[in-house]
């Protein structure tokens, strides 16, 4: 356990931060601590797909429900906004929110966020949704998971030769390349990997596995008339700076239009994919802006103070991460001050 944690635990344990959450009650909310979801699972060893976006299990996402429930004054998206605005804050504002559309935002989470009359902001990577497509990281993670071979012999983008004595470093690697190549033929990379692999694919397969993991329209309407709020985590969930100009800016219109088409309604909002910050990418900035988004979400991890910074760029607020590891008194302990600010110990997909 490393210094911030036992201090966080010693505070918890001792009555530190639940009193000093209550004294903040009664001042002028200055900041929002906005939580970053993707998917509530606990994998096993033989878990087919990417853990590491199983960023808290079951159990633990109920206990952190209590924890905001009891410390916190969950608020939705219109509130957080209005906030931008100068609207004053309620006492200890907190928004959750889940990215990417993993089915079990709606069977695990929904009913766990209904038991403390919470809502949350539910960010969709529309284009998984509407082909039954597999997200690329779990099909990465799934072929990498089932390869027959030691090592993978790839030719694109570049030539190189991963090793599978690792699966996990393996997996990490290929992620890696994915975000951090700039225009890659996603569609030619994964399919190329399965050969490597050795493993079968095929659309039939893809569509199975898509069906066990990811929400369908209907679910997410189902969602939506449960009082969530749906908003934009692109259509194709792709690092925005790593696309050439013209596929960013369909990309971000897509998912709008998707958004639009199967829900009714404009959507302002939008989660980056990765949860970088934009504010180095200007370019990535202005097609975001010129795309109608109004609000723009990273994973940069910290509070977001709201009150006192005119300048703050709405394009990109700062959201704090979440991760199986983390004690519950951390989870509490970085939601009240930034001192215990937490890394995810593999990005967000």
């Amino acid at each position: 356990m490393g210094v911030r944690a036992r201090v966080a635990s010693a505070l918890h344990r001792t009555g530190a931060l639940g009193a000093a959450l209550t004294v903040r009650r009664r001042l002028p909310a200055r900041s929002v601590a906005i939580v970053t979801y993707h998917h509530v699972c606990d994998p096993d060893r033989d878990y087919p797909f990417d853990p590491d976006v199983a960023d808290v299990t079951p159990a633990q996402f109920r206990r952190q429900l209590a924890l905001l429930a009891r410390h916190f004054t969950i608020i939705d998206l219109p509130t957080l906004e209005a906030s931008l605005d100068g609207a004053p804050l309620p006492p200890n504002p907190c928004l959750i929110t889940f990215d990417d559309g993993y089915r079990s935002n709606l069977t695990v989470a929904l009913p766990a966020l209904r038991e403390v009359g919470a809502t949350a902001t539910f960010f969709i990577a529309t284009g998984f949704t509407t082909h039954r497509r597999l997200y690329w990281w779990d099909r990465i993670a799934y072929l990498v998971h089932h390869a027959q071979v030691a090592s993978l012999a790839l030719t694109y983008p570049t030539a190189r030769t991963v090793p599978l004595a690792d699966r996990g470093a393996a997996r990490g690697e290929l992620t890696k390349l994915v975000k951090n190549t700039r225009g890659l033929d996603l569609g030619r990379f994964l399919d190329e990997l399965a050969t490597a692999a050795g493993v079968p694919w095929s659309r039939e397969r893809e569509r199975a596995l898509a069906d066990e993991l990811i929400m369908t329209w209907d679910e997410i309407r189902a969602l939506a008339a449960a009082g969530m709020a749906i908003e934009s985590h692109t259509r194709d969930h792709r690092v925005l700076e790593s696309l050439p100009a013209a596929e960013l800016a369909d990309d971000l219109a897509g998912a709008r239009a998707e958004l639009a088409r199967e829900l009714g309604g404009p959507r302002y909002a939008i989660a980056y994919p990765v949860g970088r910050s934009i504010a180095g990418y200007p370019e990535v900035r202005a097609a975001v802006a010129a795309a109608g988004y109004r609000l723009g979400f990273t994973n940069a991890s910290g509070r977001l103070r709201v009150v006192g910074r005119p300048g703050l760029d709405r394009l990109d607020l700062a959201r704090v991460a979440v991760d199986r590891d983390l004690p519950d008194a951390v989870f509490l302990a970085q939601l009240t001050s930034d001192r215990f600010g937490f890394v995810r110990r593999a990005p967000s997909p």
